[in-house]
């Protein structure tokens, strides 16, 4: 069992965590009470099932609901950008390290899973 804050999963979405914060005070009020809250949410949700999936021994489903979150972070950043309340740099950069994020959540995910067949 590894200890979350040690896993470069932790670590990318803490850093994505940051950097949505960063970029509040540059958003129109009407997105940052609204989509940019939301984002905050899902990602510190994502943080809460990381912790929890480091623990539990049946993780898959854990880092399938992870996944799913994250595709709506992906979606809400779209939805930003395409308003132009997002920069397209901004957006770049975010959609970057969310992509870095489903890489290694597809990782774990597939490893998890062959961990899993072995036991039984």
């Amino acid at each position: 069992m590894a200890i979350y804050t040690q896993l470069p999963i932790y670590h990318a979405t803490y850093n994505l965590l940051l950097s949505v914060n960063q970029m509040l005070p540059n958003l129109p009020r009407i997105y940052r009470y609204t989509i940019a809250q939301d984002v905050s949410h899902d990602i510190v949700a994502i943080l809460t099932l990381i912790c929890q999936a480091s623990r539990s021994s049946t993780k898959s489903l854990m880092i399938g609901q992870m996944r799913d979150i994250l595709q709506q972070v992906q979606v809400r950043f779209r939805l930003l950008c395409d308003m132009r309340s997002l920069s397209m740099n901004h957006y770049a950069a975010l959609v970057e390290q969310t992509e870095s994020m489903s890489k290694q959540l597809a990782a774990w995910e597939k490893s998890t899973i062959k961990k899993e067949r072995q036991v039984t």
